[in-house]
Parts: C-alpha cells; structure tokens; sequence
C-alpha cells in the first residue's frame, strides 16, 4: 500500500479539521501540528478508499497552477485556520472556523472572507464579507471520559481561542473555497480553504418539519444527572418530550449539547445562552435540552442518545428554532450568541403568535 493511502487511513482518527484540504501563504514557517493537518489533507485527497489515485486536478477543474491547487507551501505559518462546521450542503449556512497559532494575549485577527465557487468560477468571489469572531470561556473544560462504542468519536478538537463565523449562500453541490485575508497590527496572512458541499445536509434543514420522537424527561429519572452533563441543569428543559413539545402547538426551543464532554469547548457557553433566552420567553415558547449522551453520568462508557442519533447531526452543540406548526425556522451548528438566538426566537415567537 503506498504510504500516501496509509496516511489517509491514519487521518480518519484525527479531527474533522485535518480532512479538509487547505492552503497557505508562504514565507513563514509550519509548525508540526500544521505540518502534520496540511500533510494528511494533502495526502488524504489524493487516493480513493482502494488505494487508486482519484480524478486529476485536471479532470476535477483545477487547472495546473491555480492558486486553488492543494499546495504544501514552505515557510512559516502564522495562523493555521481549521473549518469547524460540518454539516455543509446547498442553502444558506452559517459557516464557522477557528485559528489554530493564536496565542493566549494575542488580539484576534480581522478576517476578510471571500467565497469561491470553485466549480463554476475560480476568479470571482461570490460573496465578500468580514467574519465576526466570538471567544470561547476560557473557564470552560472538559471531562475525561470513553465511549462504550469505538466507533464514536469526539466530533472536534479545541482548537485556538475562539471561532469566526460567518453566514454564506451556498447554491450549488461541489467544490467550494474560501480566501482568509487576516491581519492583526502589521501582521498580514492569506489561506485559502477548500471544501465539499453536498446537495442534502445530514440534520434537518430549515424549512422542514421536526423530526419527532419520544426522548426522555425529568418524569422518568430519579436525577437531573441522568439526562444531563450540565452541572448547573434548568428543571424547565427537561420537562416534557420532543414529541409532546411538537404535539402543543408552540414554538420551541430545541438544544442538542454536551457540556461537560464537548471537545469544541461551545456546548456549555451555547448551553447557557439557551437557558438565559428560554427564560425569558417561557411563557410563549417551550424548551428541551437533549444530551448527546444517553448515559452522561456515567463517563467512562459514553453511548449516543436515541434522540440525537435520530436527529442524524453530525456535531455538536446544535439549536434549533421550530415554530408553531413543528417547522425548522431556524439551525444554528456550533457557537451561537445570545443576540442571535434572542434575534431568531423573537422572530418565530412573533409569526406564531
């Protein structure tokens, strides 16, 4: 087996950030762990699951030297940036990335993004924007723990001190990019990054109807911590079912989270956002956190929830606003700000009133 297919074997243990392929500008040098994410990304494209070589650069559209060729450069490398967000398919998404080399007392890059529909046009943005960038808690950890199935693995890797977002328009299936403009003082960087989008997302897309199902309540357990890795859990998120929340006829506001095993560091800050907006529109809209793990008291042999695996997501934390008549209105996969989510619940709360 040649050694570019056994380092795409090694690559599917790593985080879901060393699968995309990304490129960088020269002059600066690649520490190793960025070395070792562009090495895999590289090597991980260019052969198919039998060990053959896929389609050529050529064949796929990407012309010899296009700036958009996947490119180990050399040179130092300030900023390394990984995609954080997974589930991407035709719509509009709200896309998200972190910095990996951004230190603890470093102000955070501006970011311009400039978005490439790489199949149709590697010349002409599609969109240009600044993305916003929102910090993570430092105060916040993760517990050690283990999964009873090892298939499952941790969805993310903390990575840099917080992540960009930014809202795209995805019209297409196929091969997308993005150009990272990123400059801090007199610091300046470009990367571009490429990836796949596909014509279907894995979770429930906006516009379609909640998926139902019977997931477990407080009524059924002896103690919060059996539904539950939040250490400081709101009663009112685990009072009734997604089936029965779907069956009232209100709004609902839905949170698939880990906090106390979230590799990302986003579930317990996301969490925390849906219990401050929950409360303060309880009284017009109903809301349920779902635990990734069925089983979160007991660390050491984590097992998928049945209402997440139902779900079909691909990360975690999600939230998700449903109005009225049980319709996704609103997705929002990783960090979500209080305003936002605020923003959007206002907005389902208003039309199904």
């Amino acid at each position: 087996m040649q050694l570019h297919c056994i380092l795409k074997r090694f690559a599917r243990g790593l985080s879901n950030a060393a699968r995309y392929p990304l490129m960088f500008s020269a002059g600066r040098r690649w520490n190793r762990a960025g070395c070792l994410a562009i090495a895999v990304a590289v090597l991980a494209s260019a052969c198919g699951e039998d060990g053959t070589s896929q389609q050529s650069a050529q064949e796929s559209g990407a012309g010899p030297g296009s700036a958009w060729d996947v490119v180990e450069a050399g040179g130092e490398v300030r900023w390394l940036p990984v995609l954080a967000t997974r589930d991407l398919a035709v719509g509009v998404k709200r896309i998200a990335f972190s910095l990996d080399g951004l230190q603890p007392n470093e102000p955070a890059p501006t970011i311009r993004v400039s978005l490439y529909a790489l199949d149709a046009d590697r010349e002409r943005p599609r969109s240009v924007q600044y993305a916003r960038f929102i910090p993570y808690d430092p105060g916040v950890g993760i517990v050690a723990h283990g999964h009873a199935n090892s298939s499952v693995s941790d969805r993310a890797l903390p990575v840099g001190r917080g992540v960009y977002v930014a809202p795209i328009q995805l019209d297409a299936a196929g091969l997308w990019g993005m150009l990272l403009e990123m400059s801090s003082g007199e610091a300046e960087e470009e990367a571009r990054v490429r990836f796949s989008v596909r014509e279907r997302p894995s979770s429930p897309r906006v516009g379609e109807r909640a998926p139902s199902i019977d997931s477990r309540t407080r009524s059924q357990v002896e103690s919060l911590q059996e539904l539950t890795s939040d250490p400081d859990p709101e009663p009112g998120l685990y009072a009734i079912s997604i089936a029965e929340a779907l069956e009232q006829g209100r709004p609902l506001l839905l949170a698939f989270a880990t906090p106390a095993f979230c590799h990302s560091r986003t579930c317990a800050p996301v969490l925390n956002t849906v219990k401050t907006v929950w409360r303060e529109f309880s009284d017009r809209i109903n809301g349920i956190h779902i635990e990734v793990f069925e089983n979160p008291d007991n660390p050491q042999r984590l097992v998928e929830s049945e209402a997440f695996v139902a779900w079909r997501l691909p990360s975690e934390p999600w939230v998700f606003v449903i109005d009225a008549d049980g319709v996704i209105r609103y997705a929002f996969e990783g960090a979500v700000t209080e305003a936002e989510l605020r923003s959007a619940v206002e907005w389902v709360v208003q039309d199904s009133g």
